[in-house]
């Protein structure tokens, strides 16, 4: 059971992702809720503004130790952050993260195993994320193969959970267990095929603050010399590759949630995977040139849209 609070609190980081775990079924809704909260908080840490960078890795190092269980360990030091975050809702997050690690400590044994495994791997990922990129310069992934890690890391991960959360709560009322392997997988693709979109989708933004998460080789090859920010030229053929990439992911959107046999569980399945497809139409649609420029944004009358398609398919 989730208390009001914490739905309140759900409900001021992300209103959308609200309305999922509120349709969600019952059984899903309490993993899932906590599961974004934790995710969320570590998110908010690693990104952080004003914070030096010594100090968000030591506080997600002290997450990362309590979610491990070690003796001693715990978040004292992300009360120091709280006060720096504009954000509302994400700072009266960061002051109940005791609550929340409780919250944590008292979920049964197998959904905390499931919390605890994705967890971590996404703390992993933000590490890598907050230590990778050197202030002041421009610093692009190796290659293809660290990009999809990265990927797998941060969102890869949570497709997985999002699979092992169905099957233990609703067991064969989620999907035949002979499904289970096969949808470990294509969860997982979709899942970094939804962190390409935001990759894809935020060039504007990280390029310009040389963080640069397109594989550094392929832009190479382009004729970037690696030395000031790529432009169009070297990133449009980079673009164009990791776009389809991303929408071969999302294909199998249709494949993993097809077995799924609960309704309000298929239905918070389909949906970010089909808005996620239309944002994948949207950037081919106006360009690398146009992405690198601004932000594209799904128009709300297609979102409303596309719930009621979801809802009807």
């Amino acid at each position: 059971m989730i208390s009001q609070p914490n739905l309140e609190l759900l409900k001021s980081v992300s209103r959308s992702f609200y309305l999922s775990i509120c349709f969600l079924p019952p059984a899903m809704r309490e993993p899932v809720a906590l599961g974004y909260l934790l995710a969320r908080l570590t998110d908010t840490v690693a990104d952080a503004e004003g914070v030096e960078r010594s100090q968000r890795l030591e506080n997600l190092e002290g997450i990362k130790q309590v979610i491990q269980g070690r003796p001693g360990s715990n978040c004292d030091g992300i009360s120091a952050i709280a006060p720096l975050i504009t954000h509302a809702g994400e700072r009266e997050l960061l002051q109940r993260t005791d609550e929340l690690v409780a919250w944590y400590k008292a979920v049964d044994p197998a959904n905390q195993s499931h919390l605890s495994e994705v967890i971590l791997t996404i703390i992993h990922g933000q590490i890598w994320d907050t230590t990778f990129f050197p202030e002041g310069e421009i610093t692009a992934c190796d290659n293809g193969e660290v990009l999809l890690r990265y990927t797998y890391w941060v969102a890869g991960c949570v497709g997985e959970f999002w699979t092992k959360v169905g099957f233990t709560n609703l067991g064969a009322g989620f999907s035949s267990p002979d499904k289970a392997p096969a949808m470990l997988v294509q969860g997982r693709k979709l899942g970094q095929g939804l962190q390409l979109i935001n990759i894809l989708r935020d060039l504007h933004e990280d390029l310009p603050r040389g963080r640069c998460y397109l594989p550094g080789n392929e832009l190479q090859a382009a004729g970037w010399d690696g030395s000031t920010e790529p432009g169009v030229k070297f990133v449009e053929p980079v673009f164009q590759q990791w776009l389809s990439q991303c929408e071969e992911f999302l294909s199998l959107s249709d494949t993993y949630a097809a077995p799924i046999r609960n309704y309000r569980a298929a239905f918070c399945t389909r949906l970010p995977m089909e808005l996620a497809k239309k944002t994948a139409a949207g950037l081919r649609a106006v360009g690398c040139e146009a992405v690198m420029r601004e932000k594209v944004k799904i128009p709300r009358s297609e979102v409303w849209k596309s719930m009621v398609r979801v809802m009807l398919g």
